[in-house]
């Protein structure tokens, strides 16, 4: 098992942060990360990424803030958070934490959770309320583990044992899902289609059950994805709107805008937590 770990010990918090790529789960899993610490602002926005994650929460839990800036209740302790078309804000206790995610593929929730996707879309699911008690199963095993190694060895497990007993994804729609995250939403929606047995309507109806969007949204934010990892890594506006398959800046502007709330100039000059694209925000802790 070949874990990276990052330590922060900065301004904006102390934490510790690993993760691990199974490559024997890598069709539905993209990674599983563990963060055990305290950040100093207690505030965190989110941008949508492309992909739907399994939340589990060892301690104190995370709390939602509506588009008010107002806090709402706690998450639950095990939840799945879908597709986001849009900026989220969450708010962490005021105490150290410890969460443990799991990232999935596009068709790794509905394999996994035997749901369609977009039940989660632009919300958190209670886990729960998907699979029942393995649940609290999971949290409880979890708990119980003396080491970060062995929580991600338990994950595994239960990634393994519902993978047994999961429906099968589509294979036309795992294929031209995993060809849109290859090259960051850029292939034609329709020469993928016709690369599978499905027509039109079809394609796009069996893609949004299944992925959690339709392909043409998937595609969008698989672009503003890439979007912001050009400029995190100090890309030029101009030159991140070329790469990321834009017709010009001000379409990049736009379409920004339109996923991060705020301008890429204004995401470029935010202060953003160490390895990771998420902003860091102050607020008042509850």
């Amino acid at each position: 098992m070949r874990l990276t770990t990052f330590e922060v010990d900065a301004p904006l918090g102390r934490w510790t942060h690993t993760e691990w790529r199974p490559p024997h789960l890598a069709a539905l899993v993209d990674q599983v990360w563990h963060f055990e610490g305290r950040s100093a602002l207690p505030r965190e926005r989110q941008f949508p990424g492309g992909y739907l994650e399994v939340i589990l929460h060892l301690g104190p839990r995370f709390r939602d803030v509506d588009a008010a800036g107002r806090t709402a209740a706690q998450f639950p302790s095990a939840c799945v958070t879908g597709m986001q078309l849009g900026p989220t804000v969450i708010e962490a206790p005021s105490e150290p934490c410890v969460v443990m995610g799991i990232r999935l593929r596009a068709v790794g929730a509905y394999v996994l959770l035997g749901t369609p996707a977009d039940l989660a879309t632009g919300t958190t699911l209670d886990l729960a309320d998907l699979i029942g008690r393995d649940a609290s199963a999971l949290i409880e095993r979890c708990h119980a583990a003396s080491t970060v190694r062995e929580r991600f060895q338990l994950v595994a497990q239960w990634i393994e044992g519902r993978r047994a007993v999961a429906p099968a994804s589509h294979p036309g729609i795992a294929w031209a899902a995993q060809q849109l995250q290859t090259h960051d939403g850029m292939p034609s929606i329709a020469a993928l289609r016709a690369q599978t047995d499905l027509g039109g309507a079809r394609f796009a109806e069996t893609f949004r059950r299944q992925v959690g969007l339709t392909p043409k949204r998937y595609a969008r934010v698989l672009r503003f994805r890439r979007t912001i990892e050009l400029l995190r890594a100090d890309e030029s506006l101009a030159r991140a709107a070329l790469a990321a398959g834009y017709y010009d800046q001000p379409h990049m502007n736009a379409e920004f805008r339109a996923l991060a709330g705020m301008t890429p100039a204004e995401f470029v000059a935010a202060e953003r937590y160490p390895n990771s694209a998420s902003l860091a925000e102050a607020g008042s802790s509850s």
